[in-house]
This record gives structure tokens, sequence and C-alpha cells, in this order.
């Protein structure tokens, strides 16, 4: 067996069944999991965006900006006015990061503040908002599940018939095959999980949800490709054997949990 393939493999038979019981707990068990995870990946943000050949103490002096999206994460599950807070907290960030003026320090870290709130903050949130919702554990199963068949159905796809590039420039490897697969993998998924799962989604709902979140996630992995790219680096982080960073493997669950909190709060 690849030495690759078995760091993968042993790393979710750990991880997996954590996870599987973290979203079983709820409440502040997961909030705060979900916080944990937001803080790592901000970490790898700003070091990625800032300091890519530099250890990773080298972002520390961003102190409390480096901690703004994981209080956004846990706090959303006591008042959902966290949002507000972290929309005002980033605004001003990237206000003053996008200014001319140094009057408030460096620019960039101000900027990379800024996006670290919004991503993977208050965005990521929304996975928290879901699990606080009645049927939440079906909802975030829903989350997790339907993301891991969109990565799938786009690699086996792409792995398999792929021949026209989607975007050589961010992702050499992704394919316009593979991005089908990945829609296909989403309504799949989304289809056998809304009834599996007892929902109460109608198939008016079903059918444009599963197209959507295969859209969501991977326009999220393609992001993620993106300030790879920019940044020059392979993974976000070597913290996850086989899988790479905290960033490589939310990528597409932080586009799609959005998503389905907004389907899950409104049908």
């Amino acid at each position: 067996m690849p030495r690759n393939l078995a760091l993968r493999l042993a790393t979710a038979a750990v991880g997996v069944p954590l996870l599987l019981l973290v979203i079983w707990a709820g409440g502040w068990p997961f909030a705060i999991v979900a916080g944990l995870i937001t803080l790592g990946a901000t970490v790898e943000f700003g070091r990625a965006w800032l300091l890519p050949t530099q250890p990773y103490r080298a972002v520390l002096p961003l102190g409390p900006g480096l901690l703004a999206p994981a209080v956004v994460v846990i706090g959303v599950h006591a008042d959902e006015r966290f949002l507000i807070a972290g929309a005002l907290l980033a605004a001003l960030f990237l206000a003053a990061g996008y200014t001319q003026t140094n009057l408030f320090g460096p620019r960039k870290p101000l900027r990379v503040v800024g996006w670290a709130i919004i991503y993977p903050g208050i965005i990521f949130s929304t996975i928290v908002l879901a699990r606080d919702l009645d049927m939440g554990r079906d909802w975030v199963l829903l989350i997790v599940l339907t993301t891991f068949t969109i990565d799938t159905g786009a690699y086996a796809t792409g792995s398999l018939i792929g021949r026209h590039k989607l975007w050589p420039a961010v992702s050499p490897r992704k394919t316009w095959e593979g991005a089908v697969g990945g829609l296909g993998g989403g309504l799949l998924a989304t289809w056998v999980l809304s009834s599996w799962l007892d929902l109460g989604l109608s198939t008016a709902v079903v059918v444009p949800l599963g197209l959507g979140l295969g859209v969501a996630g991977q326009a999220g992995d393609l992001l993620e490709s993106w300030m790879k790219r920019k940044a020059d680096i392979k993974d976000s982080s070597g913290l996850l054997p086989g899988h790479g960073g905290l960033l490589d493997r939310l990528d597409s669950i932080v586009f799609v949990s959005p998503v389905v909190y907004l389907v899950a709060n409104f049908t």
C-alpha cells in the first residue's frame, strides 16, 4: 500500500469516529471543537498569505486577530449576534487594510485578518448554527456526507474520464468532467440523505439543493487551490497526515454549510 494512502486511511480511521461523536453530542462540545478547528485554520490562512516559508510562530504577533474567527464560530452557539459583531470587526480590519495609509500599521496583515474573520470565521459558523436547529444533527450529517460525496464524485470522474481542464492556471488536475461528477455526487447524496434522514424536503427542493451544494463545494475547493497557488504552497499545513492541513479539509464544507443552513432554516 502506498505510504500516502496508508497515512490518509490511518488519519481517517481516527478522525471520522471523533467527528461523528462531536456531531452527535452537539451543543457546546460541537461549538468548541468547531472553534478550535477554526483557530487552526486561521493560523494556516494567515501563514499562507503572509509568511508561507516561515514557521507558524511567525504569525503569532497577529494576536487577537487570529482569535476573532474562532470566537465568532463558538459565540454563535450562545447568540447569533456574534455574526453581526464579526461582520463589523471584519469591516474595520478590511477598511484599515485597504486604505492608502499605514496609519493603522502594515496593511496586508490587517486585510488578512479581515478576510479570516469572514473565511473561515463567519461563513464556517453556519455549521454551528445548523447544528443548533431542530434536527440539527441530521442537517450537519447532510453537510459532511454530501461534501464527501461531492469530492469523491469529482475526483473519481475526473480520474477516469477527465480530459478538458477546468481552470489549469489554478488547479491543473481539475477537469470539466470531474466537475460534472461532483454535481452528480451532490445531487445523489442530497437525494439519498434527505430521505434516509427524513428531512422533509420535497423533490422541488432536493434537486436544486443537490446541484447547489455541488457548485458550492467545488467553488470552495477551487478557492483553496487558488490561495495555495498564490502562496506557492502545496498544502495549507501538514497537520493531518496524508490529508494536508485543516483548510485543505474544510475548503468545501465552509461553502456547503451556509447553503444547507439557509435551506434548513427557511424551508
